[in-house]
């Protein structure tokens, strides 16, 4: 039988810019990190910046249509409003061949979206206003989503909703019952800081695989190495991605280092962590160990950070596994 997967996250549209650091200073931005805004915030920054390209993206979403452009049939949960934004998320989800499975509100806060803005060194720095996305809640979360799924992904991004961590409940229960692998992306250093006690208590009692960056580890394990951290937890894999340092992958108290293509025209490293979690789950879907799992992962975050936005296109993604 085919494996299949199923994301929660954010349903955010991303609205890529090129901007220059001085911009970054001018509008207080902190160079290649997350900021929540308000909608009258964001439609203020949107009136001054050249848009690149929009996607339908959040961090799980972006996994999600990654896995599903590599072979493997993927879903989303994720709330959207019926309006511009919101169709056209799920317009572009679905034109990459990954099924949207929430139901689209009537009323309330409209679509969010993300301005992604990109400096010249390729970093990104990213204003949130996250809008409908946090009025996802356990209504939207039917058990039929979870029809042999093998995988469940949930971000670190959804503790910001009270009524999504609700979701979130609901989805765990189901996948405990049903013997479905929990994969948790820590998602942003801040987000960490912020729910540090609520993820350490999530990953005690329900995570499978770990996923995050070096910042992100740091911020979550202090002084605490990793490998006690997997026993202490009966985490089955712990995985660290690095950047251009590659990642670290720990199972069974073993570590091991997998380095990241050489990348010499690094335009944008928007979604790198989510390709490369892309590339990752990919393979683990395939039977494939986490150690070569990890290698291909490597190999997604390099194709992603040579172009603008957070999606590749299947044409980029042909030929990696050869």
């Amino acid at each position: 039988m085919k494996k299949k997967i199923l994301g929660m996250g954010n349903a955010v549209l991303d609205i890529v810019t090129s901007v220059s650091d001085d911009f970054l200073n001018e509008k207080k931005l902190k160079k290649g990190s997350m900021s929540l805004v308000d909608e009258e915030s964001s439609e203020s920054i949107l009136k001054e910046i050249k848009i690149i390209k929009t996607d339908s993206g959040g961090s799980v979403a972006n996994t999600i249509v990654g896995i599903s452009m590599l072979g493997i049939e993927s879903f989303f949960c994720g709330k959207v409003k019926k309006d511009k934004l919101g169709n056209e998320f799920i317009s572009d989800m679905k034109n990459s061949q990954t099924s949207f499975l929430c139901e689209q509100s009537h009323d309330g806060l409209p679509t969010a979206r993300c301005i992604v803005f990109v400096t010249p060194d390729g970093e990104r720095s990213m204003q949130t206003f996250l809008g409908a996305s946090t009025t996802l809640s356990e209504e939207d979360v039917e058990e039929k989503f979870f029809d042999d799924i093998d995988f469940l992904l949930i971000e670190g991004y959804l503790w910001s909703s009270n009524s999504a961590r609700k979701a979130i409940e609901k989805a765990v229960s189901i996948s405990k019952k049903e013997s479905i692998k929990v994969i948790f992306s820590l998602s942003d250093s801040n987000l960490v800081q912020m729910f540090k006690k609520d993820f350490l208590d999530f990953i005690g009692s329900d995570v499978d695989i770990l996923i995050g960056n070096d910042e992100e580890y740091n911020v979550l394990l202090g002084d605490v190495k990793e490998e006690d951290f997997v026993k202490k937890n009966n985490t089955d894999i712990l995985v660290k991605t690095m950047g251009e340092k590659g990642a670290e992958i720990i199972q069974n108290n073993t570590k091991n280092n997998v380095s990241s293509p050489k990348v010499n025209n690094v335009l944008d490293t928007t979604g790198a962590g989510d390709m490369f979690a892309a590339g990752f789950l990919f393979k683990l879907l395939e039977g494939n160990d986490p150690i070569n799992a990890a290698k291909f992962g490597c190999k997604t975050a390099s194709i992603i950070i040579q172009q603008y936005g957070a999606r590749p296109n299947k044409k980029s993604l042909q030929g990696l596994e050869d």
